[in-house]
This record gives structure tokens, C-alpha cells and sequence, in this order.
């Protein structure tokens, strides 16, 4: 089980999030929502160990987990919305230098490229694939090490229909094994994917409800975070 609790950060004046709290069991997919500046993505650099909360606590299973430590980013796999990818590699070449940081065998490599539907692109430059491909690649990358969280940043912005539903049913495929928190601008996918959405404004949490629950989403994320 993961809880946030009452995590705080400011930059200068600005607070970014303030006593952000929430649990969330070890599967199943959250929507992280919000309007652009509300807190998300310092949310998410927090969990990945990029930044260090000023005040507040991760735990995992009831530990504090240490942010900046290789263990806690182990349990990790994270896809941020510009995924960074090496264009001059295959699709080979780049998950087998991914593979080699992380330890994991070619074995394992070749399956979560499979999972992920690379078979017809694995042995072609990244630079060339299309971007339904290259966030396959990089969803691939974020897998590999058997991560427990699994942290996707707005994965099918940019994406044409069809790519779209590609995506989405392998997030709800991989939710089945790992927890999944997927931040998006996107509120009807986020009701398409999501079981529990979190809404955050201004560096709060507004709402936080399962899907099935919230009455006119659309409306309501307004009404939360104008």
C-alpha cells in the first residue's frame, strides 16, 4: 500500500502543494487531475525522488520510504509527457541499455517488449517510429525491474484514435499486477481508465472519489478548480 501524507512544497513564495494526503492500495488505476500550476507534476517529481517534499511522508506498506534512495526509485517505473528517448537506437539497443541500468536480463526484456507490442519495431531507429511507438518504447523502459507504482504522465497526448485505445488497454491490463496513477488534462479518459480520481487545485486535493461516483465530471472539475 502507498500513502501520501500531508506532503508540502514551495518554491520561493509559490506553494505548490500543501499537506497533500491520500492511500491507495497495491493496484488499480488513480486519475491525477488538474488545471495547469495545480500541483501535479511536483506530486509526481516527489514520488520519483527527482524533488524532496519539504514537509511530509511517503510510506510503502506502512515504512517511510526514503525518496532519494535506489530502493524507493526501484519500485518505481515512470513515463513523463516528453519522454526522452535516444532517436539513433533501435528499439533493441535502447531497452537493452535501459535493461543493463537496471539490472534486468534479456529475458525479461524481450517479454515486456512483447507486452508492449514493439515486435514489429524492434529492430527499427526510435527516431523513426511514430509517437503511438515511441510511448509504447517508453512505457516498455518505465517496466522494466518489476516496478510496483507504475507513474504515467499524460501517456496518450498526441496520439490518434486507434493509439489511444491501444494505450488504455494496456494501462488496465498492467493495473491488474501494479498500482498505476496516470496524470491527465483528458477527463474523458480519465473516466474511461480511472477507478478513483484525485483532483487537485492550487497545490490541495478538492476531490477524491471513485469514478463511478462523481455525477457530471465535467462540471464539477470546473466548479473544483476555478
Amino acid at each position: 500500500m502507498l500513502e501520501i501524507r500531508k506532503i508540502s512544497k514551495s518554491f520561493g513564495k509559490i506553494r505548490a502543494l500543501d499537506k497533500v494526503s491520500f492511500k491507495a492500495d497495491s493496484t488499480g488505476v488513480i486519475g491525477l487531475l488538474g488545471p495547469n500550476g495545480a500541483g501535479k507534476t511536483t506530486l509526481m517529481r516527489i514520488l520519483v525522488g527527482y524533488l524532496e517534499a519539504d514537509k511530509g511522508k511517503v510510506l510503502w506498506n506502512g515504512k517511510i520510504a526514503k525518496t532519494d534512495s535506489m530502493r524507493h526509485k526501484k519500485r518505481i517505473g515512470y513515463l513523463p509527457e516528453n519522454n526522452p528517448l535516444y532517436g539513433a537506437m533501435t528499439t533493441r539497443e535502447y531497452l537493452n541499455f535501459i535493461g543493463e541500468v537496471k539490472n534486468v536480463g534479456e529475458e525479461k526484456i524481450i517479454k515486456v517488449a512483447r507486452e508492449c507490442g514493439l515486435k514489429n519495431v524492434w529492430k527499427q531507429k526510435i527516431e523513426t517510429l511514430s509517437r503511438g511507438y515511441k510511448q509504447r518504447v517508453g512505457l516498455a523502459a518505465a517496466l522494466l525491474g518489476k516496478p510496483k507504482l507504475l507513474i504515467l504522465d499524460e501517456p496518450t497526448s498526441g496520439l490518434d484514435p486507434n493509439q489511444i485505445i491501444e494505450i488504455r488497454q494496456l494501462v488496465r491490463k498492467l493495473a491488474t499486477e501494479k498500482l498505476i496513477i496516470l496524470s491527465t488534462h483528458n477527463l474523458p479518459e480519465a473516466r474511461e481508465i480511472c477507478e478513483r480520481l484525485i483532483v487537485i487545485s492550487k497545490g490541495k486535493i478538492v476531490l477524491d472519489d471513485k469514478t463511478k461516483s462523481i455525477k457530471d465530471l465535467e462540471k464539477k472539475f470546473v466548479e473544483l478548480t476555478s
